[in-house]
């Protein structure tokens, strides 16, 4: 007899310990735990999750404009300055899904609730941090590093005057600075890395914390990241890092993590699926700059 289902069941052999239930918190909770990027780049949900429907959104960049002189007896003269858009799709469905057989429900134990949770939230988080970084990974201004996954004082001396020189306003709180393992141990070794430079106050948080307690906190203002997402390749040209303005980047989504489960009587189990509908979209172009990626050399 046909499957009406593809992949293949959870059996007593390969998970006859689990038992699911109570899984859209879990699933969640882990989601929102393990996703990096996508709390530090714009979220424009609310335009379309509130409504249910639309497949795009339209976002203006706004230009920089001068102030005139205003002349007694004249007449005001209105900008003519077009304002361009840059359009968000939201057409990236991804979704994890498990059938559990009778048998692995009755030998199994709730305790394992999160682990299975756990692994279908982290999937999507990393999924939803793979896409966002695709699109962070072509950040019109790049600098090369002095040596692969190395961080020196001077490049991120470069690194600063470039956003700044670009009206990027790298001292508000709205910038983020992330990169793969590798640069960020670099970033923490004390004799080696820019931790040696920027063991300060003014620099890393309260009292003595940040770079002395292990925790990298922020350099200048820009909150330090790491993430599995960025390639620790090295390949010449390969980006292994990035700052970047939470503008830079949009994200949306049509809903949340959404959990859904149906008993199959063709093969005696329930059915698991939760899924996540969203778009991801770079904002930065050439004239419209909002970071700067490192690149391995």
């Amino acid at each position: 007899m046909a499957k009406h289902y593809q992949g293949s069941p959870v059996t007593t052999t390969t998970d006859q310990h689990f038992i699911p239930e109570i899984w859209a918190d879990g699933i969640y909770k882990y989601f929102e735990r393990k996703t990096v990027f996508r709390g530090l780049v714009d979220d424009y949900s609310a335009l379309v999750g509130s409504k249910g429907y639309g497949d795009a959104i339209n976002i203006p960049e706004m230009s920089l404009i001068s102030a005139s002189d205003k002349s007694a007896g004249a007449d005001v003269s209105y900008d003519a300055t077009a304002t361009t858009t840059t359009q968000l799709s939201i057409n990236k469905h991804k979704y994890i899904g498990k059938l559990f057989e009778d048998v692995a429900l009755i030998q199994s134990e709730a305790d394992l609730v999160a682990k299975y949770s756990r692994m279908m939230g982290e999937a999507l988080a990393r999924q939803v941090d793979a896409d966002i970084w695709a699109e962070l990974d072509g950040l019109n201004q790049s600098i090369d590093l002095s040596a692969d996954n190395t961080l020196t004082a001077a490049v991120f001396e470069s690194a600063l005057a470039n956003l700044g020189e670009n009206d990027v306003p790298y001292m508000d709180g709205e910038c983020a600075m992330v990169v793969n393992p590798t640069l960020f141990a670099d970033i923490l070794n004390p004799s080696a890395g820019i931790a040696q430079y920027f063991i300060r106050n003014d620099a890393v948080g309260e009292g003595n914390k940040g770079l002395r307690s292990g925790m990298v906190g922020s350099l200048y203002g820009i909150d330090v990241y790491m993430s599995n997402t960025v390639s620790s390749a090295l390949a010449d040209g390969t980006v292994s890092g990035a700052i970047f303005h939470r503008s830079a980047c949009a994200f949306a989504s049509q809903q949340e993590v959404r959990v859904q489960s149906e008993y199959s009587v063709d093969a005696l189990g329930t059915k698991v699926v939760s899924d996540l509908l969203y778009g991801v979209k770079i904002i930065d172009d050439s004239d419209n700059i909002k970071g700067v990626a490192f690149a391995n050399v």
